[in-house]
């Protein structure tokens, strides 16, 4: 038998018939037996990741990319800690991840015993919900107890949306007398049943009324996860002169009608929002980055601002300060809904928006001709090479934004971590997504967020398909580009963070294909190199000027209104 760890065997169980396959797994004393067990289930797939920090982003990314829910598992003490920042990006981008943290006994804790600290409620703030299970099943009511949380904790992860749980486990020594085969376990599992939520007929006709009777709409799209069927609902309700549609990069909508480049069309816009000001504006999707457009809609805030979302945690999120109803459904849901009942208004709005945005597109065109080499001309060179069809996950924080200003013709898939807008993770992120797919999967990252997270090469389970580009500019040049911070002296050594460092080292030390470009010439040239079939992943490092990047941006939103 399992000497005491029957918990862990059940824990298994539910995880399995829950639907729960892969688990990170990090190394430790207090979760070797849970380990060791989950091991012998042909059903549990075992990555192993030794730093926690890179551990919970590389769940997050292969969470993402499966669409299900994946588990973390590691010791106790501050190793658990090192959960936080993938916890929280889960939590506010609503992925689904089962957290695992082993625990010495609870008559233990602020007892003086080592690697032992209080672990239950630890991520309380951005978790959806905890659980602290019993030490043992010995008895019946422990065991119905422990299946009722776990197969809780489980369903949490899903429903009613997706989300990071926590599950702390305590643990008794002996930890390593582990004699037991696996065998199916009497146990009755509890489940949800989820059934469709609409709106009233009454309520969907109401807002129809008001929609339909409205000559200037604005849909905005935030983040969403790649999702063939929704373009085809998001057309439905936009293919009208009295609609326009922003939508994010990281959106992952098509069409060529809508304005995809906020940033590059709204600036210097404000003389003109009589014309542009939307009467109604319905939101959807997750985090925007465009920092222009919040600030734009919070100064001309429209009478009318329907959210969809179906997260009760969120109901009242007012991003543009002028929120008058939440829509608590999926985007799916409601968009399947609505498209029944609007219909074409007539008028300008459309037209209105497609004039100026074809002028942006113009001046966009002629600005980058005449560009010498820096951060923009780079993003230029990659989203002309990158192949079609890849995932392409964009870091924060100047990755994310330049690719907004470009229209990206090719077919890509984006991803950011815009949960929490952190630097930490991103590479550890597109390295778990890399292991769920077959797909390429580029991650585009500044120095300093690479550096940060360079123990995301740190594992032996990193996938050929996996392709790394370092746009190494020597510091933060979020602080060159974001006005106020370049003013001060403090700037380059305590902001900026300066730095000379080149990542050819790291990558012969982890075994990555290394490539280099330090002009548009090479690195024309080395993009197919680096794209081609390999045995191992490989990591491109741009080199490019830091001030004349900055400034080169600068001049770039000057030129369009000039």
């Amino acid at each position: 038998m399992t000497e005491g760890k029957e918990q862990i065997a059940r824990l298994a169980e539910i995880m399995i018939r829950k639907g729960i396959r892969n688990v990170v797994v990090s190394p430790g004393s207090r979760n070797a037996p849970v380990v060791i067990l989950f091991s012998r289930y042909p059903e549990l797939k075992l990555v192993s990741v030794a730093d926690e920090r890179s551990a919970g982003f590389v769940a997050l990314g292969m969470a993402q990319m499966l669409n299900e829910t994946v588990a973390v598992l590691c010791t106790s003490g501050s190793a658990a800690i090192n959960y936080g920042p993938a916890i929280s990006e889960a939590f506010y981008q609503k992925v689904p991840l089962f957290v695992i943290t082993a625990d010495r006994p609870v008559e233990w804790i602020d007892q003086g015993d080592g690697q032992t600290i209080r672990q239950h409620h630890l991520f309380a703030n951005y978790i959806r919900k905890s659980y602290q299970l019993p030490s043992d099943t010995q008895t019946p009511e422990y065991r119905w107890y422990f299946d009722r949380q776990v197969s809780e904790a489980a369903d949490r992860c899903v429903f009613p949306v997706q989300g990071p749980v926590h599950v702390n486990l305590p643990l008794s020594e002996p930890l390593y007398n582990l004699d037991y085969t696996p065998e199916p376990q009497a146990m009755r599992i509890m489940g949800i049943a989820q059934g469709e939520t609409r709106l009233t007929y009454d309520q969907l006709n109401e807002l129809a009324g008001l929609w339909n009777g409205s000559s200037r709409k604005m849909v905005i799209a935030g983040q969403l996860s790649p999702d063939h069927g929704l373009d085809a609902l998001v057309k439905k309700i936009t293919d009208d002169p009295s609609v326009i549609l922003l939508t994010e990069t990281t959106s992952n909508l098509g069409g060529d009608s809508h304005i995809r480049c906020i940033d590059r069309v709204i600036e210097g816009i404000g003389r003109e929002m009589n014309t542009f000001q939307p009467e109604i504006l319905l939101s959807f999707g997750g985090a925007i980055v465009s920092k222009k457009i919040k600030a734009l809609l919070r100064k001309y805030r429209p009478p009318h601002h329907w959210h969809v979302n179906p997260d009760p945690d969120e109901f009242h999120l007012d991003t543009y300060q002028s929120l008058t109803l939440t829509i608590p459904l999926t985007t799916s849901s409601f968009l399947f809904q609505f498209a029944e009942v609007v219909k074409p208004a007539a008028g300008s709005y459309f037209i209105d928006w497609a004039n100026r945005k074809k002028i942006r597109k113009e001046r966009h065109k002629d600005y980058l001709k005449q560009l010498p080499w820096c951060d923009m001309k780079a993003y230029e060179v990659l989203f002309n090479g990158i192949p079609e069809g890849s995932h392409v996950h964009l870091s924060n924080s100047t990755p994310v934004r330049y690719a907004q200003l470009f229209d990206h013709q090719r077919n890509f898939w984006f991803w950011s971590n815009r949960g929490t807008s952190g630097i930490d993770g991103c590479v550890s992120t597109a390295a778990g997504a890399a292991m769920a797919t077959s797909e390429m999967v580029t991650v585009i990252t500044g120095d300093i967020g690479f550096f940060y997270d360079s123990n995301a090469l740190w594992n032996h389970h990193l996938t050929p398909n996996f392709k790394i580009i370092l746009i190494n500019n020597g510091g933060g040049n979020i602080f060159r580009i974001l006005p106020g911070p370049d003013k001060y002296p403090v700037m380059g050594p305590f902001l900026e963070t300066a730095h000379s460092l080149h990542a050819d080292g790291l990558a012969s030390n982890f075994g990555l294909g290394y490539f280099v470009a330090s002009d548009e010439k090479q690195l024309e040239e080395v993009l197919p190199a680096f794209y081609a079939e390999s045995q191992r992943p490989a990591l491109l490092e741009i080199f490019t000027p830091a001030e004349a990047s900055a400034e080169t941006l600068k001049n770039y939103f000057k030129y369009l209104i000039s």
